[in-house]
């Protein structure tokens, strides 16, 4: 099973990042957004993942989330990765002035690193993709588009968090959840 952990969206985030890929098109030739309903913050990508070993990592997930308590954050402003050269990803940052949403990433990180997933080498960087370039031939397009967007900020509480699976299929990715886990404080 093909897994990752997740901060899930409300749907009027989602609906408001949804404008903003509708307000981003026309600049953005080549970019393939994300479907608005599958909108999210990946705090860890885990890739396959044994079926008998899914338990253990819901487990984790359950123990990484109860170290932390529920707070919120908010969607605001658009960029590229990588930040210079062919753009790859569109996304949409998050503002989290506590610093809570990255040590809940490290939570994550380090009680899955214990049941032997790798680490991740890159620091956590809190955004979310909103669309994904699979060829970039818009001679710096893309990027003066997203440079040039912007949107009313989004706020966003964050109660609990996900183990999600994604099933890959020609029309892009379906994902399913398989487990929530509360923060400390969360509502349920």
């Amino acid at each position: 099973m093909r897994l990752f952990v997740a901060i899930l969206l409300d749907e009027p985030v989602r609906l408001g990042l949804k404008r903003v890929q509708e307000h981003l098109t026309p600049g953005c030739s080549g970019v393939r957004w994300v479907r608005w309903d599958q909108l999210h913050v990946t705090l860890k990508f885990l890739g396959e993942v044994r079926d008998g070993d899914v338990p253990k990592v819901c487990s984790a997930v359950t123990e990484a989330a109860a170290t932390l308590p529920a707070f919120d954050m908010t969607l605001r402003g658009t960029g590229c990765f990588p930040p210079r050269g062919l753009v790859r990803i569109v996304w949409a940052g998050i503002d989290e002035p506590t610093g809570t949403v990255v040590r809940l990433a490290e939570a994550v990180e380090n009680r899955l690193a214990d049941l032997g997933f790798p680490r991740e080498q890159r620091p956590f960087s809190p955004h979310i993709t909103i669309g994904r370039v699979k060829e970039d031939h818009s001679n710096g397009g893309i990027r003066r588009a997203v440079g040039a967007g912007s949107f009313a900020a989004l706020p966003q509480a964050v109660e609990r968090i996900a183990v999600m699976a994604s099933v890959l299929a020609r029309e892009g990715p379906t994902y399913s959840i398989v487990s929530r886990a509360n923060l400390s404080g969360g509502r349920g």
